[in-house]
């Protein structure tokens, strides 16, 4: 049986978002994740003594589609339950799937990749490199809930190295700065679009201004 998470579903509701408790167990991740962010979320995790956001599933398959590192953590953790965003991965306008962060805003040209490919790794188990895949949703993903971790249920820790890439410290070394890279390029992007919007406004305020009386 679904269990709302009430503290989240006022928020929710004006988006039209329904967050509720899923076992953890039910949850299918479609990559595989990396040890090293993993480890860093949940020393946040256990710092703050709460989840501050749920995850992102379909809700016919259960495959995440974003939060496979909280998931991870939490499931490491030893919890039983995880509070989840379900949405309909190929409702229309379908989620979008980018391989970068700047594939928010344009096209994917580096490999396309499709939300039916994704679901298809997550049912087959057969998962993809870590962070292979971007999700856009048509709603803010930081619906911040603060859900208390005692809350989640709690048995002994699993292992959760089935779902983990085997990475070098030099790998993850390069996966971060590979991470900062990207996070970079979007922030360059955004702030040439920002030029791009103010001059548009000043040369409508411009225009606006030389009409005068003659409007």
């Amino acid at each position: 049986m679904k269990e709302q998470v009430t503290s989240a579903i006022l928020k929710a509701k004006e988006q039209c978002l329904e967050i509720v408790l899923l076992s953890i167990n039910k949850l299918k991740p479609h990559e595989k994740g990396s040890p090293l962010y993993l480890e860093l979320l949940k020393q946040e995790i256990l710092k703050d003594g709460m989840l501050k956001y749920p995850i992102i599933a379909d809700e016919k398959t259960h495959v995440i589609l974003d939060g496979m590192h909280r998931w991870l953590a939490l499931k490491s953790l030893g919890c039983t339950l995880i509070p989840v965003i379900l949405v309909d991965a190929f409702e229309n306008p379908k989620v979008q799937v980018g391989r970068r962060r700047i594939h928010r805003y344009i096209r994917n040209s580096n490999g396309e990749i499709t939300i039916t490919q994704v679901i298809a790794a997550g049912l087959s188990g057969r998962l993809m490199k870590p962070r292979s895949t971007r999700h856009f949703f048509q709603f803010s993903k930081f619906q911040q809930i603060n859900y208390p971790l005692h809350l989640l249920g709690r048995q002994s820790q699993q292992d959760v190295s089935e779902y983990l890439a085997k990475m070098t410290d030099e790998e993850c070394n390069i996966a971060i700065k590979e991470w900062l890279e990207e996070i970079s390029e979007e922030l360059g992007f955004l702030s040439k679009r920002k030029e791009e919007v103010e001059k548009e406004m000043d040369e409508f305020l411009k225009r606006v201004k030389d009409l005068g009386n003659n409007f």
